[in-house]
């Protein structure tokens, strides 16, 4: 049986290992997202200014200066926005997320179990939660939406290892 302390340490390893999931799934779908935009805004840019080019060599004039407007508007919401800088801050918000998550589930589940150190787990758990707070206070923001993506995908079993199911 469990101490108290034990039982306190493992529940709060427990929160910051679901914290940090969904946290993580947010800042992918955050990711995805953003990169979505990148190619949304980029490619059509490439095309006009592409098309402008064969315009203005076929003497479309008028042709030419819109797709060259319709780039440069595009180009300037692309460098404005900067989807793809965002797309890598939010893979990498979330891959730090996912670290914290397996290292808080090694300590819970091999740690806690295996040589309970009451100041060992003390200052472990402590050390893990500033971990946490860290990176929810250095992370990009991320949208409602992606969150609540990321609660489904979790909540219908996207998130969990086969080891853990039970058959």
């Amino acid at each position: 049986m469990m101490s108290d302390l034990k039982t306190k340490v493992a529940n709060e390893a427990s929160r910051i290992e679901e914290d940090v999931d969904h946290s993580a799934r947010s800042h992918f779908n955050a990711g995805n997202r953003w990169k979505k935009y990148h190619y949304t805004i980029g490619l059509p840019s490439a095309l006009a200014v592409a098309l402008s080019g064969g315009a203005y060599i076929g003497e479309e004039t008028v042709l030419a200066l819109i797709l060259a407007a319709v780039s440069t508007a595009l180009t300037t919401t692309l460098t404005f926005l900067k989807p793809s800088e965002k797309s890598e801050l939010h893979k990498s918000a979330g891959n730090q997320y996912l670290k914290l998550r397996n290292q808080t589930r090694i300590f819970r589940e091999i740690d806690l179990e295996h040589s309970f150190d009451e100041d060992f787990a003390k200052k472990r758990i402590k050390e893990l939660g500033e971990i946490r707070d860290d990176l929810n206070q250095n992370s990009p923001s991320i949208s409602r939406k992606d969150y609540d993506q990321a609660k489904k995908d979790i909540d219908e079993g996207r998130s969990t290892h086969r080891i853990d199911t039970k058959e």
